[in-house]
């Protein structure tokens, strides 16, 4: 399935920088900005599939690794963040956080990839969509917005 093949190089590739050496702040913010966008704009497009395997867990050990690649990369960490948006009463911010937001992103496309090299293509779908839906959803647009911010 084509929809399927291309997620998993957009991961494979988003995973495989979050694993490597940090380079230039400002280079580094325009790659974060561009696998972001690129996650993001194939995740609506992965197949309707369902396999009950779950991912298998990284430890909090492997995370802390790309979280502190990541904090060593960025020219900032927090930004402004408002949980709920769209609730325009209660319109106090909070604390964003870019390093956690990515390293949460890798630690939520690993563990599809895993399902996908062993070949349970419906287990890595479900688990790509799901874990936005949920969670890397939200951490990939926060941290996209704010990246995109500074950029600009």
């Amino acid at each position: 399935m084509q929809q399927l093949d291309d997620f998993f190089d957009a991961a494979t590739a988003f995973c495989a920088w979050a694993e490597s050496a940090p380079g230039v702040p400002d280079d580094e913010v325009d790659t974060a900005i561009k696998m972001l966008s690129k996650l993001l704009a194939l995740v609506h497009e992965l197949p309707e599939l369902f396999d009950e395997e779950d991912a298998p867990e990284l430890t909090h050990e492997e995370w802390q690794v790309v979280h502190k690649r990541f904090l060593d990369m960025l020219p900032f960490n927090y930004y402004a963040s408002y949980s709920e948006p769209h609730d325009t009463n209660d319109p106090s911010p909070g604390i964003g956080d870019v390093a956690d937001d990515l390293a949460d992103i890798w630690r939520d496309l690993k563990g599809g990839l895993a399902l996908y090299h062993k070949g349970n293509d419906a287990a890595a779908a479900w688990e790509w969509r799901d874990s936005f839906s949920i969670h890397w959803g939200r951490d990939a647009t926060s941290a996209l917005y704010a990246l995109q911010c500074w950029r600009s």
